[in-house]
């Protein structure tokens, strides 16, 4: 049996006991709207991170591409004096900033995509909220017609509703635990190993050249 399985079927056997225990269903309704409630201003706020996050991104974006683009011009000055190693050094800082442009871009994106999709979720439980609410008026409506009477269950009524909102923390989890794990996979911070850092410099020495030979190139035409 799966672990979804598993936790449905604990999940299920839990709000049965829990029913079968209370007198008065409608607490447990009550409860569910409670959770909502709290669910909905979680998600607001993480939304309202996840667009600052964005805008974080963004302003970062503009302040790298700025830093490259000054490099880009004293690797040019330096062409123009003939001072290769001078622009070498300007060419590999221009390269680092866009690098870290490159990936900062990429956490901008995921911010995005995040505050969309919290916002969908936003939508989807406000809407949840307005039907648990209808929900219960109807339920309290039942109970009082049939106060007193036996043999009255609602745990199929409500079983439903607890299992989707198990599922949807499993969910949650699950999204967080993706995010991380796309967010980890930044370079900044994290380390490498000894042929790597050798692999990597000849990359970087292999790029600077080739931007080099750009500019050299450029200053032959004009």
């Amino acid at each position: 049996m799966g672990i979804l399985q598993r936790v449905f079927s604990m999940t299920k056997a839990a709000a049965n006991e829990m029913l079968d225990k209370m007198e008065n269903p409608v607490t447990m309704l009550n409860q569910y709207l409670r959770d909502l409630d709290e669910d909905i201003a979680n998600t607001e706020r993480e939304s309202l991170h996840q667009q600052a996050q964005e805008r974080a991104f963004l302003a970062k974006l503009s302040e790298l591409q700025q830093q490259a683009d000054y490099y880009e011009s004293k690797a040019e000055q330096a062409v123009a004096g003939e001072r290769e190693e001078e622009a070498r050094a300007a060419l590999e800082a221009k390269l680092a900033y866009a690098d870290q442009r490159e990936e900062t871009s990429k956490l901008a994106q995921l911010a995005k995509q995040s505050a969309f999709e919290l916002g969908l979720r936003l939508e989807s439980l406000k809407e949840e909220k307005i039907r648990l609410h209808e929900k219960r008026k109807e339920l309290v409506l039942r109970m009082k017609k049939t106060d007193g009477a036996t043999g009255y269950s609602s745990a199929d009524y409500l079983h439903g509703s607890f299992a989707s909102r198990g599922f949807d923390r499993i969910e949650q989890k699950l999204m967080e635990r993706e995010a991380q794990q796309e967010l980890s996979k930044s370079p900044y911070g994290v380390g490498r190993d000894t042929a790597g850092n050798t692999q990597q410099n000849e990359q970087q020495s292999a790029r600077v050249e080739e931007e080099l030979q750009r500019l050299l190139q450029k200053k032959s035409v004009s």
